[in-house]
């Protein structure tokens, strides 16, 4: 009877989890010098991130404040009605997500089928991040190890740009390497009574593309401006410049490029 009252209560606290609605501001730092501002939001199981694609220099800093979650030392905002925003759309856990990139001035909605996350919580460390306290998760994902830290006040399975799947809210998130990408809790509205601002309608009528097939085009563009780069630079003789295919990007080796 008592594991059964046991089951019943998570039950019940996973129904009410996914039934609030939440906004989790993070800072996106991709380098030390540039932050971007990314707005994640979960409702009935779906989560949105809205990420602005363009860095602007942040006005004179004033001293912190306490309401302030986590904040880096070097940091930019953004205009959010002038630039382009990526979007990332998940919804109820499913492998499968849209996103909105964009390609030579070119949006696109591109398909994603995501590799599962599979987290190692098995970790005894805790540390305290912001106002809370914080367990340690790591998964293998594209190439790099994801480092997160989640915490359990906040029973949302949801994090940064396509990252969630803990018992808790992600607060903290970074890969592991040479060119590491932080994501850190901002702020938290939860419950969130406001709307989701993604006009899904108008993102349905982008061109469609399979992750794949804009990698593909994605890589090509690069090479070209790689080879007109190079082209440039004086030729030193007998000297030969190898060159290794490194992402600036979370995701450096996708599914496909294994085989």
């Amino acid at each position: 009877m008592y594991k059964y009252s046991l089951f019943f209560v998570f039950l019940l606290a996973t129904a009410v989890s996914y039934g609030q609605k939440l906004k989790a501001l993070y800072e996106y730092l991709p380098s030390p010098m540039a932050t971007f501002r990314e707005e994640v939001y979960f409702q009935d199981g779906t989560k949105t991130s809205v990420r602005d694609s363009l860095p602007q220099p942040k006005p004179k800093a004033t001293s912190n404040g306490d309401d302030e979650e986590l904040s880096g030392s070097m940091s930019v905002t953004l205009d959010m009605g002038k630039i382009y925003r990526n979007i990332v759309i998940q919804k109820n856990d499913a492998t499968q997500l849209l996103e909105t990139r964009s390609l030579k001035g070119s949006n696109y909605l591109v398909n994603d089928e995501l590799p599962p996350l599979a987290w190692n919580t098995n970790f005894t460390d805790v540390d305290t991040l912001g106002k809370h306290i914080c367990h340690k998760a790591t998964a293998i994902y594209r190439g790099t190890t994801l480092v997160a830290y989640y915490t359990n006040d906040i029973p949302i399975p949801a994090g940064p740009y396509k990252f969630g799947g803990l018992p808790g809210l992600i607060v903290m998130l970074y890969n592991e390497g040479a060119n590491p990408h932080y994501w850190l809790l901002k702020e938290i509205e939860y419950p969130y009574t406001g709307d989701v601002p993604v006009n899904e309608k108008y993102i349905n009528t982008l061109p469609k593309l399979s992750l794949e097939n804009y990698i593909k085009k994605e890589d090509l563009e690069t090479e070209e401006r790689m080879r007109m780069m190079m082209s440039k630079m004086p030729m030193m003789e007998g000297v030969t410049v190898e060159r290794k295919k490194v992402r600036g990007s979370v995701e450096q080796v996708y599914e496909w490029e294994k085989n």
